[in-house]
């Protein structure tokens, strides 16, 4: 298993399957555990004497060009690490960010819902 150094982790891949070649990509995250991120399809092209690597996601959707350079297609995984684990800190501070404007609609309600029953709106 080769591991790639990225500024959060480690992106490590496993050994070719031996039945179908594919090599799977793994995040090794700063407590040793492991989320796969993709697979490298090897693809063995006769008439130009290469090796084509696709790389796909976990939704199966190529998600960059294929390369005959598996340094490249290495590269363009750490980036998407990165990028992954950009957009989940993203959406994960989103969330955060909502949760109190939840909380202030809640009580905006609650304070609505009181004036109503207790006659407060009413002009006399």
């Amino acid at each position: 298993m080769k591991k790639a150094n990225t500024d959060k982790g480690f992106i490590s891949f496993s050994t070719p399957d031996p039945v179908n070649s594919i090599v799977s990509v793994f995040k090794v995250f700063s407590d040793g555990s492991m989320e796969t991120i993709g697979k490298i399809h090897p693809y063995y092209r006769e008439e130009e004497g290469c090796v084509l690597y696709t790389a796909f996601d976990l939704e199966s959707q190529q998600i960059f060009p294929s390369s005959t350079d598996f340094t490249e297609i290495e590269n363009r995984f750490i980036n998407y690490s990165k990028e992954q684990s950009e957009k989940s800190f993203t959406e994960a501070m989103l969330k955060e960010a909502e949760k109190p404007l939840s909380r202030k609609e809640a009580l905006s309600t609650i304070r609505n819902y009181k004036f109503k029953d207790f006659g407060f709106n009413k002009s006399y």
